[in-house]
């Protein structure tokens, strides 16, 4: 199993005991805390689906009053396959998994949008419109991850998987480490700039906000998404944003066209204690934009520790919060071209 399975599979069980600890959200999609049901419209863009799990998945999307969301190949976060990153920071597998995600996403379209993930300086054009004819949705790049960085981002051989994205405008959720590779991704996106581009955990920006607003200002159509992992990196995330959290509101406010909501989940198939982990993970993603309060761990007064506790959101006003939610990911998605 790769280290990042292993941590994977760690993270799961402190928020399992979180979930017990809190109380597991209600079928609202609520916590407990400052619990009202709201009728709107919600679309997770950042979820990945991992050892086939659709059942546990869309039941977990009904508890959480999630209508839909985007699904992405995940190979190398999947324990049973064992598909780490290689020496040369590439994902294995990928093709296959593309494969199994569109077989095991095609009874639910309407609520699982697969987004297939790709190596760009090694996929073709012809397999990429197969996978599209399939039914794929969208592209994921997690080439800016640091484990998966074989090359930089605008390195000359992938410039046909840009320019198809492109001329298609797929839309394409990409990871990127800003603070090693934020100029790789600029040139990127002055090389290409009508792609339709999401960049995931508010562009490697959830510690850093000046950098995010730096990114938003130079590149008008840049989006990013709004996601907090399981563990350590949520609790760091949730916990930089809440002490700056005007700021992001402010931000948000003034181009909510720039935000969308994702939670980052990682559905592997697992048993109860691990379900109780996603509500608590979609629930707090949730909550950091529609409420005043909502619950995920923090960090103890013993250095690593974690404890069960209460962050303050950023309870998004009407209309703002319903194109973060909803609104901007069905446009996103509506905006491929077909040949």
């Amino acid at each position: 199993m790769s280290a990042e399975a292993s941590a994977g599979r760690v993270a799961v069980a402190l928020l399992a005991g979180l979930a017990i600890a809190c109380g597991v959200p209600t079928p609202t999609g609520t916590t407990g805390i400052d619990d009202e049901p709201a009728a709107r419209d919600r679309v997770d863009v950042h979820v990945h689906l991992v050892g086939g799990a659709v059942d546990e998945l869309l039941a977990a999307l009904d508890r959480n009053a999630i209508a839909a969301a985007v699904v992405i190949a995940s190979p190398h976060l999947d324990p049973a396959l064992g598909l780490a990153p290689g020496p040369d920071a590439r994902m294995h597998g990928w093709r296959e998994a593309n494969d199994a995600l569109l077989a095991a996403t095609a009874a639910h379209r309407a609520r699982l949008f697969p987004f297939v993930a790709v190596e760009p300086a090694e996929v073709d054009i012809p397999a990429l419109e197969r996978w599209f004819q399939g039914g794929a949705r969208g592209v994921k790049l997690y080439f800016g991850h640091q484990k998966l960085h074989a090359r930089p981002l605008d390195d000359p051989a992938h410039a046909s998987l840009f320019e198809w994205l492109e001329q298609r405008s797929v839309p394409v959720l990409v990871h990127v480490n800003t603070v090693r590779y934020r100029d790789e991704l600029a040139r990127v996106l002055r090389a290409h700039p009508r792609l339709e581009l999401v960049c995931a955990h508010l562009c490697g920006s959830r510690t850093d906000l000046d950098r995010l607003a730096g990114l938003l200002r130079e590149f008008p159509r840049l989006r990013v998404d709004t996601s907090h992992g399981a563990g350590l990196p949520g609790v760091d995330g949730f916990t930089a944003i809440e002490e700056d959290r005007d700021r992001l509101r402010a931000l948000i406010e003034i181009q909510p066209e720039r935000f969308l909501y994702g939670s980052d989940l990682v559905t592997a198939p697992g048993d109860l204690d691990a379900v109780r982990a996603w509500d608590l993970q979609l629930a707090a993603n949730l909550g950091l934009l529609e409420r005043e309060r909502f619950e995920f761990w923090r960090h103890a007064a013993r250095i690593g520790a974690l404890t069960p506790g209460v962050y303050h959101g950023l309870a998004l006003p009407e209309p703002a919060v319903s194109r973060v939610l909803a609104g901007n990911a069905r446009a996103w998605l509506g905006a491929y071209r077909s040949p």
